[in-house]
């Protein structure tokens, strides 16, 4: 019997290669560093509502509170992730550029150049490394997405490879708006922690820790029909129209009715016209 198929959330089906390379994984976890939104372009929805958990690091105040309201069962973590601790400046993108918020001034300076606006928010500061030592435990960490604009080396240098293992890594490894790769800039730490490459997407790079070898055969092929899913974008057009269509139907049905209505009041009038000529007629 086939099965209907999913829905796609992040922005180039990384989902979709995650999924595959987890499937029969029911309760599996994952860190999301640069999280964002909980449902537009996330990584983390479709493994959230499959019963996964996570810890979801986010350093705008507002796309935290988002985040946090919409993933209960998950850790929610207002702060930026680098590798030091302290406060840094957060360049926060104005309207509906969120997703281009960075704490990379020089990518800012690239970005108002395009006409973009930012706010500057000063955030606290942890690593990679403190957030697994304090909130991991002795969990398997399935996968790590890191999508931060142009900090992805920092969150990198922070992290521990030696004691916190994620199965999978996947790294935003071009410049943002750019196909320009950015993976020389941090790469070699990931090899040096015994991690292989296993894929690059066009926007992101995965590695497999080298005890998951195994995984590089299902994220070596990219999405395609026999995956079953449809983009998020596309069920979001497909709702709008089925709800145009409901509504269309609803006036379609009030409108029958009033014109079932106005024959019955015309039929009624006719028949009492009727009866009167045929009253004031009578010899």
């Amino acid at each position: 019997m086939p099965t209907m198929p999913w829905t796609s959330y992040a922005q180039n089906r990384e989902d979709v290669l995650l999924r595959r390379a987890f499937a029969g994984v029911s309760s599996g976890f994952y860190i999301d560093v640069g999280a964002c939104d909980p449902v537009l372009l996330s990584v983390t929805k479709t493994f959230y509502d499959a019963g996964w958990s996570g810890i979801n690091v986010e350093a705008s105040p507002k796309q935290h509170a988002l985040v946090a309201a919409a993933r209960p069962r998950d850790i929610n973590l207002c702060v930026g992730c680098s590798d030091h601790h302290g406060t840094m400046t957060f360049f926060k993108a104005r309207g509906d550029a969120v997703g281009l918020s960075t704490f990379a001034a020089d990518e800012v300076q690239a970005h108002k150049a395009r006409g973009f606006a930012f706010d500057e928010i000063d955030v606290p500061l942890t690593t990679l490394a403190d957030i697994c030592r304090e909130h991991v435990g002795s969990r398997t960490i399935d996968f790590v997405k890191i999508d931060v604009e142009g900090h992805e080396a920092a969150v990198i240098a922070g992290a521990d490879f030696v004691h916190f293992r994620p199965r999978v890594l996947l790294v935003e490894a071009t410049r943002p708006l750019s196909q320009e790769v950015t993976h020389g800039e941090w790469e070699q730490r990931l090899l040096d922690a015994d991690y292989l490459f296993a894929q690059f997407d066009g926007l992101n790079r995965y590695y497999v820790r080298k005890e998951d070898a195994h995984l590089r055969e299902a994220l070596s092929v990219m999405p395609n029909v026999f995956d079953d899913y449809v983009p998020y974008e596309y069920q979001r057009q497909i709702e709008a129209l089925e709800a145009e269509l409901a509504a269309y139907r609803r006036s379609q049905l009030a409108l029958t009715s009033a014109v079932r209505a106005a024959r019955s009041v015309w039929s009624a009038t006719v028949a009492a016209g009727d009866w009167l000529r045929r009253s004031t007629h009578r010899p």
